[in-house]
């Protein structure tokens, strides 16, 4: 079997990386012997000439794109091509967008054959292995497919892969030397899941609620390799690196007793942060650190669900400053209960932190499908 798979272009302003969830996917369908290819059309520009090419040259089984809410429109749009060009290849689309919205993504494009809901790790090495032996597709936990005029939803599968079993991402099929040219970060992960409920987010529903981590050895064999690759950082894209403060000091242990020297950044919460805690991440090559504060408004805070206060902010700033960390702190502007004054007092706030050494930005909430704020928007005044 042949599969082919496509990262699709990002409408964002920001510094791409390479793709990691693409390279998870392939890393799984190579170790089941499957032959992969990626198209990567973040950093090679789109056209059906160039897609017809590759099919031609490629000739695939399965096309399969990954897509979030705002790539949704251009991973649709290379799926319903390649339905054009050959009739006969099975489409496949995972990620958050379809995870949340299969059915009527289904109903609206008929070139969309299958979605894969949630983790796709070992869903897309089944449905290769079910469509190369012709076997019945309602045993495949975590799909939804077209059979007929019908949608048929299978059994949901849970979020509970070992990750100290998952394969490195298969880096090798990306195009890593186009991203080291656009000056780009590479990422990984050391954990999946998030314990927290903050409505405006979907990653508790895609990887799950239980964080399951990969052993600090196993962190930082991937780590060591990715210092090698040239590029100017690692980022380190968990939903929650410091959830837990000894797997977090044992992976900064192993990278210091190995002599890594390369800068990293990570994401974490204002209240799993220490001194000590970030003492060992600046000796070990954190250089900045990434907060969602989302609001400076309490009532605003609590509607969220977003369990910190501006206190524990203020002291997550001052720490990250005197551990000679960079702190980022990311606001949403337009939750539930914003109104000018609490927009003015979010905005004096950032430029309290600004002056206190902090990187801030702000953004809109966008209610993405399978957020509470989106499925509950009339109870939150939206």
């Amino acid at each position: 079997m042949r599969v082919l798979l496509v990262h699709p272009f990002c409408p964002l302003e920001e510094i791409p990386s390479p793709p990691l969830g693409i390279g998870y996917l392939a890393a799984a369908l190579e170790r089941a012997h499957v032959e992969v290819k990626v198209l990567d059309l973040v950093v090679f520009p789109y056209s059906k000439a160039l897609l017809e090419k590759v099919l031609m040259e490629f000739r695939p089984h399965i096309i399969g794109a990954t897509a979030v809410t705002m790539t949704f429109n251009d991973a649709i749009r290379v799926i319903t091509d390649a339905k054009s060009i050959d009739p006969d290849i099975t489409t496949v689309m995972g990620g958050p967008h379809v995870s949340f919205c299969a059915e009527e993504t289904l109903r609206e494009y008929p070139a969309l054959d299958l979605a894969v809901i949630g983790e796709g790790d070992e869903t897309v090495v089944e449905l290769t292995e079910a469509l190369e032996n012709q076997t019945d597709l309602s045993r495949i936990r975590g799909i939804v497919y077209r059979e007929d005029s019908n949608i048929h939803f299978t059994e949901a599968r849970p979020p509970s892969i070992d990750v100290n079993t998952l394969p490195f991402p298969a880096r090798h099929l990306l195009p890593l030397s186009r991203y080291r040219a656009l000056g780009a970060p590479i990422t990984m992960t050391t954990s999946r899941g998030c314990p927290f409920h903050c409505i405006f987010c979907v990653g508790r529903r895609m990887v799950g609620a239980k964080v399951r981590y990969r052993s600090a050895r196993n962190v930082v064999d991937e780590f060591q390799y990715l210092s090698t690759l040239g590029f100017r950082q690692i980022n380190v894209v968990d939903d929650l690196f410091t959830a837990d403060k000894k797997h977090c000091i044992d992976i900064c242990d192993e990278i210091i007793a190995r002599d890594i020297r390369v800068k990293w950044t990570s994401f974490a919460r204002a209240d799993t942060v220490s001194p000590d805690l970030l003492k060992k991440m600046r000796q070990a090559g954190c250089y900045a650190i990434a907060f969602g504060f989302e609001s400076s408004n309490p009532d605003i805070l609590k509607t969220i669900r977003k369990g910190i206060t501006a206190t524990q902010m203020t002291e997550a700033v001052r720490m990250c400053v005197e551990a000679d960390i960079i702190p980022h702190g990311s606001f949403i502007l337009g939750l539930p209960g914003e109104t000018p004054q609490t927009l003015k007092q979010t905005i004096d706030f950032e430029h309290y932190l600004d002056d206190m050494g902090a990187m801030v930005g702000s953004h809109f909430l966008a209610p993405f499908p399978g957020t509470r704020v989106r499925e509950q928007s009339e109870a939150y005044g939206i």
